[in-house]
């Protein structure tokens, strides 16, 4: 298929519109002429659409008026045109070529270097070892070995969990993980509080060491004491222990979220316009002029680059915007399929925010409709351990 797409581009073609009311007429004589016409698309009951090379369009003539049809160009692609056009533009053709070899100059450089995900490590560091390492601004970005400085930045910088590296055009895109260290645990002869780790209400405390400092059905905050290591008996001074126990709260999580119960669909009524621009670099000529036609449609969008040579990618392309005209159409879903769905999302997406290993004990939603709209909100009720240590300063 691709060497029958390059000979049809190398020979030159054109896209026709047929329009008249004996289109299978027009067809067959064209079939009966040796006459080549593909990718053909039926507009509507009187319109036609196809692609049809050079020397078969200059055919066409013989058999337009036989059908009782008229044929129209809607677009001439291939070699043929474009070397037409160049031809009769031979400086802005010199100028273009100049223009894209200092684009390709100036884009062959790293010319900033973007470090993102640190929170603990310095971005300085990293971007002081990247430097080091060859990555800096002002470097001839292909001859960087990326897999080797990802390799040498993870032995130097233990702090680092993963590091990739991408080139998007000039600027080199560093992104990171940094190691996650599990909070270390407090030996035994420290003394430390048992603390809430988030907000609750307290359902069961055992206090195997230190004393509780809630009972069951108290509201607490996150950072509050749960078992104090701090023991305090009349006549005595305080003595500090290694506070030990388990403290089990109902935690509660909250999403909210709408949807319309108006679904909006778009139909394609066969009318189309198109609109072509090259982009060098960060630079956009626009080919085609003219308003749009339509006031409802829908834009596809499709890249053409050039050639790429080794590891030398042109950094040139042709973007087409293709805007296709429809008809808005309005349908009624049914509430309560809206809410069925709202429900799921919302309780696949608090799944995500909950820990592991933690019991739900219940779960409501509440759903509010205004103008079209279903809000809901979705609340989780679970049972979990709340209960981490902290460190007792004496001094």
């Amino acid at each position: 298929m691709l060497i029958v797409k390059l000979w049809n581009f190398l020979r030159g073609y054109v896209v026709i519109r047929i329009e008249g009311l004996t289109l299978e007429k027009f067809i067959n004589y064209a079939i009966a002429r040796g006459i080549y016409l593909w990718d053909i698309v039926r507009i509507d009951y009187t319109t036609l659409e196809a692609k049809v090379g050079l020397s078969g369009y200059k055919e066409l003539r013989h058999i337009v008026k036989r059908a009782g049809c008229k044929v129209k160009i809607n677009m001439k692609i291939g070699y043929p045109f474009f070397m037409h056009k160049i031809k009769a533009r031979k400086m802005l053709m010199f100028g273009f070529m100049i223009a894209i070899s200092l684009v390709i100059l100036t884009t062959s450089f790293i010319w900033d270097v973007e470090v993102r995900g640190t929170e603990s490590i310095p971005e300085e560091k990293i971007v002081k070892t990247l430097y080091e390492l060859g990555l800096s601004p002002g470097i001839f970005k292909y001859k960087l070995d990326l897999a080797s400085i990802e390799n040498q930045i993870m032995i130097e910088m233990e702090e680092l969990a993963w590091i990739g590296i991408e080139i998007r055009g000039t600027k080199a895109i560093v992104e990171i993980v940094e190691k996650v260290h599990p909070p270390q645990k407090i030996p035994m002869e420290i003394p430390c509080d048992i603390i809430a780790s988030k907000n609750g209400v307290i359902e069961k405390i055992i206090a195997k060491n230190g004393d509780a400092m809630v009972q069951k059905g108290d509201i607490v905050k996150a950072g509050k004491i749960l078992i104090s290591g701090t023991v305090i008996r009349e006549g005595s001074d305080p003595r500090y222990v290694h506070a030990l126990g388990e403290v089990f709260a109902k935690t509660y999580y909250e999403k909210n979220d709408e949807m319309s119960i108006i679904k909006v669909n778009k139909i394609k009524t066969g009318n189309r316009f198109i609109k072509r621009t090259v982009k060098i670099g960060s630079t956009q000529l626009m080919l085609s002029f003219g308003d749009i036609p339509f006031s409802n449609y829908i834009v596809e969008s499709r890249k053409k680059s050039l050639f790429q040579w080794r590891n030398i990618q042109i950094p040139v392309e042709i973007i087409i915007d293709e805007y296709y005209e429809v008809i808005v159409q309005r349908e009624r879903i049914d509430p309560e399929t809206v809410k069925k769905a709202l429900m799921e999302k919302l309780t696949v997406e608090l799944a995500k925010q909950m820990p592991p290993h933690i019991t739900i004990l219940n779960q409501d939603i509440k759903y509010q409709e205004e103008n079209n709209i279903i809000r809901a909100k979705l609340t989780i009720e679970a049972l979990e351990q709340i209960g981490i240590q902290k460190r007792i300063n004496i001094f």
